[in-house]
């Protein structure tokens, strides 16, 4: 009883349960997944992930575009949907976690898109980058429906 009320207390959960070493670089059948926080950016009734949710933001300090995602090999589904919760999720400020888009790292490097595995804000992080840069806005979005294509959608299992 004492270990299971222990081992719901978050912080505590995570030192327990240290996630598993990754390599430095990310393989091309490594799992990976994107949270989705708006409804924008998937179609529940199809099971469908949109292009939007693989849009780039512009990175201002690295002067690049990036997409940040999540590296998932050896998780169980509960524990990936416990890391977006901890570390993506933030209800106060609005960023409320609706769904994953969930995909093997080759459809990515398929668009000549690469990874930077930052481990920041924790070890599992890493953005893909490789995006064009500046006006070619068409270029980047037509690399987001290839790779949205060939993922799919997990919706939240919260009630």
């Amino acid at each position: 009883m004492l270990w299971n009320l222990l081992w719901n207390f978050k912080p505590l959960q995570r030192r327990l349960s240290p996630l598993r070493k990754l390599p430095a670089t990310v393989g091309p059948a490594e799992g990976f997944t994107r949270f989705l926080l708006h409804k924008t950016q998937f179609a529940a009734s199809t099971g469908r992930v949109k292009p939007t949710a693989l849009e780039p933001r512009l990175n201002e300090k690295k002067k690049r575009y990036e997409t940040s995602t999540h590296r998932t090999d050896g998780l169980e589904s509960e524990r990936i949907w416990t890391l977006g919760y901890e570390y993506v999720e933030d209800v106060a400020a609005n960023r409320q976690i609706r769904g994953r888009a969930i995909g093997v790292a080759a459809i990515v490097t398929d668009q000549n898109l690469d990874w930077v595995v930052n481990g920041s804000p924790y070890p599992r992080h890493a953005d893909l980058i490789g995006w064009l840069p500046g006006s070619d806005k068409n270029a980047r979005m037509m690399a987001a429906i290839e790779i949205a294509q060939r993922m799919r959608l997990e919706l939240d299992p919260r009630p």
